[in-house]
């Protein structure tokens, strides 16, 4: 089964409300076996919302869409609906019913205007909505499924799970799944990643993607499978073919910050931190980490304050955590500092050094620090330093 999805909302146009229900759809109809080809949002005009709809059942053999289900004028979803079906609206007075009886449960008085969430298209189905006033519904014809679900999302989660899910096993036969496995990369761009699992990524089932976030790289491999067991024998596999190309870079199921955090814990050793940047970037990415602080000794955050070319930058950075490692009596010392001007390309060096009780470790590379993503990198790159140190690998 093909499926698409069609947010409704003026406000996810504006940019005022962020979309997770489509996020939350993708995931749990993935983990349905069914696949996702396509996610539009709309405003709320019914004209819109109709003609999406009926490209959508163009396309796919299920359509869910949410949002446009309140009381209001703007709350045009059910309009759109029935005409993208030819059909009317009906008053349903069993849903007016429940409606009221939610408001006098709550102690409040109904509105004239929540009679509208009473009507749905012709021939629908009714989906009550016990968590909510606005009934969701189901609709179907010769082009497929159309199933309208509130935008709240607690109560589109809701109705999802004891209403849809339901109805794709018993009545549409889904028994398929796709189970999706993220493994996450560093020390590589995504380049030469994508050059090393170029095949895989071309494969039909499993799939191959991958994306990229701070210099971090998330690697999804996505299997299709009639049995959980047979989909996971699948991501194993792939897995295991990633992780012979990518050797060291490849960190597992854990994120950056979470091994760095894992390896201090597990070889019993505390951390210090100084930063020449006032942004902190390495502390910020740290600080992603569960119970990092049982690990972190200490932080000195100290901006440049004279001029310093890339090795006097890389010797500031050395003695920084020095000093930080014997003022907290760390095990290890994280030192960051930037050099004072960027080159001509805008980029400026900014060096690393990591010191620990066998001696240094230093790192210098270009980052754009014109924008907080440049310095995102520099956490990136810092931990890393630390994570190679710790997993034993070579400088």
């Amino acid at each position: 089964m093909d499926a698409e999805i069609i947010a409704i909302g003026s406000e996810l146009l504006l940019g005022v409300t962020i979309d997770t229900n489509s996020a939350y759809l993708a995931r749990q109809l993935a983990a349905a076996g069914v696949n996702v080809y396509r996610k539009t949002v709309v405003g709320d005009n019914a004209a819109r919302i109709e003609q999406a709809v009926r490209e959508a059942l163009d396309r796919a053999d299920l359509v869910i869409c949410t949002g446009g289900l309140g009381p209001t004028l703007d709350d045009v979803t059910r309009e759109a609906v029935a005409a993208a079906f030819d059909r009317p609206l009906e008053f349903h007075q069993e849903l007016l019913d429940q409606i009221a009886a939610r408001f006098a449960a709550m102690n409040r008085p109904m509105s004239e205007s929540n009679r509208r969430q009473a009507y749905v298209p012709a021939g629908a189905r009714v989906i009550p909505n016990p968590r909510g006033t606005a009934p969701a519904f189901l609709v179907e014809d010769a082009r497929g499924t159309v199933i309208v679900l509130p935008g709240v999302p607690s109560e589109m989660r809701y109705l999802f799970e004891t209403a849809v899910i339901p109805y794709l096993r018993e009545e549409r036969g889904i028994t398929t799944v796709i189970l999706v496995r993220t493994l996450h990369a560093v020390g590589l761009g995504e380049s030469v990643i994508g050059e090393r699992i170029a095949d895989l990524m071309q494969q039909a089932n499993p799939t191959v993607g991958i994306s990229a976030k701070r210099a971090r790289y998330e690697l999804r491999i996505g299997a299709r499978a009639e049995s959980q067991a047979e989909a996971e024998a699948m991501i194993a596999q792939t897995e295991a073919i990633i992780r012979e190309r990518l050797g060291q870079y490849l960190l597992g199921a854990e994120e950056l910050p979470v091994v760095v955090a894992r390896l201090l814990r597990e070889r019993n050793l505390t951390l210090a931190l100084y930063e020449g940047i006032i942004q902190a970037p390495v502390l910020h990415a740290l600080l992603a980490a569960p119970e990092i602080e049982q690990r972190l000794r200490g932080v000195e955050i100290h901006p440049l304050d004279r001029p310093a070319d890339e090795q006097a930058a890389s010797d500031l950075a050395a003695a920084g955590a020095s000093t930080v490692a014997d003022h907290w009596q760390s095990d290890l010392a994280l030192g960051v500092q930037p050099a004072s001007i960027p080159n001509e390309q805008g980029f400026t060096a900014v060096a690393f050094a990591l010191v620990t009780p066998n001696g240094e470790r230093r790192l210098t590379r270009p980052f754009d620090l014109r924008s907080a993503e440049g310095r995102e990198f520099i956490g990136t790159a810092a931990l890393d330093l630390l994570r190679r140190y710790l997993a034993g690998e070579p400088e």
